[in-house]
């Protein structure tokens, strides 16, 4: 998958060009197994910088809203305020509750690179934090 890159006038840190470079040639690591290979093939500090993003897991939506990507913060923290009333509605035990709030901070970790690199190059102006991730 080649993407091109139609929004050049932003101006994206140094510490995306790794990220934002594996994008273009190859899409999101999970979009087809020649991305997964090609993810896989990477040293394992390169491959975490472009499967994980840590101050998306610390901070979720929030860290969204602050790279202007608001809508799909927006999905994130509905979904979050929707799984806690879920979760304290229903009486949910702690136990299990908390590894569920986890998963909102997981979706953030794993998809905040991939929807930037939309965001910034493509001009992506979804909803969906999950855009382009799936299997192809």
């Amino acid at each position: 998958m080649n993407h091109t890159t139609s929004n050049t006038s932003v101006e994206t840190p140094p510490h995306w060009q790794t990220r934002f470079n594996f994008f273009a040639l190859h899409g999101s690591q999970a979009s087809s197994q020649a991305a997964r290979t090609a993810y896989r093939a990477l040293p394992l500090g390169t491959r975490m910088r472009v499967g994980a993003n840590l101050m998306a897991f610390m901070f979720g939506p929030l860290y969204f809203f602050a790279l202007g990507m608001w809508r799909k913060g927006v999905t994130l923290l509905a979904a979050g305020v929707v799984l806690g009333v879920v979760c304290t509605l229903g009486d949910v035990p702690e136990s299990v509750g908390t590894p569920l709030s986890m998963a909102i901070a997981a979706i953030a970790m794993t998809t905040a690179n991939y929807a930037y690199f939309l965001h910034v190059r493509i001009g992506s102006r979804s909803w969906n934090p999950f855009e382009g991730t799936g299997r192809r």
